[in-house]
């Protein structure tokens, strides 16, 4: 009878242990999949802000050949394309970014902009800000501060 019952419980500690086993598993491999996800979703926030501060580069180039005066400051004023119609419904939000034209300045008074910078800022901490002026280089600021990408940021 002993042995029986020696049996038994040795085979309800396996079945606990190989169940703890089971779930340990289960909670890695879901931590692993958030994590996969939620680089991939990442990798799209940035996709999508490059994509747009380049759009809202070429949309400032046509601008400027409409109005060789020089560029606007105002999102609105830009030539409508899809990427630029996006921002201005949200207020210049999407894809977890605020974009923005700042920094503009003219030759002098009454002169219009002759400089200007498309920033994309994210609203989510961990990814990079992203930026250009009026040469249409991109460039990148990986703490996320559009002050450090439109100063020093790194080019694409």
């Amino acid at each position: 009878m002993s042995t029986t019952l020696q049996t038994e419980q040795t085979g309800r500690s396996r079945k606990k242990f190989f169940f703890g086993v089971a779930v340990a598993a289960a909670i890695l491999l879901g931590y692993l999949a958030f994590r996969m996800l939620w680089g991939l979703l990442t990798l799209g926030y940035v996709d999508s802000a490059i994509v747009r501060v380049r759009a809202i580069s070429a949309a400032e180039d046509e601008f400027a050949k409409a109005h060789p005066e020089g560029y606007t400051c105002v999102l609105s004023q830009l030539p409508s394309s899809k990427e630029v119609a996006r921002l201005l419904i949200p207020g210049g939000i999407d894809n977890g970014y605020a974009f923005e034209i700042v920094g503009c300045r003219a030759e002098g008074p009454g002169k219009p902009d002759s400089t200007y910078h498309i920033t994309a800022r994210p609203l989510r901490s961990g990814l990079p800000a992203f930026c250009t002026d009026q040469s249409g280089v991109l460039k990148s600021g990986q703490s996320g501060s559009v002050e450090e990408c439109v100063t020093n940021g790194v080019s694409w």
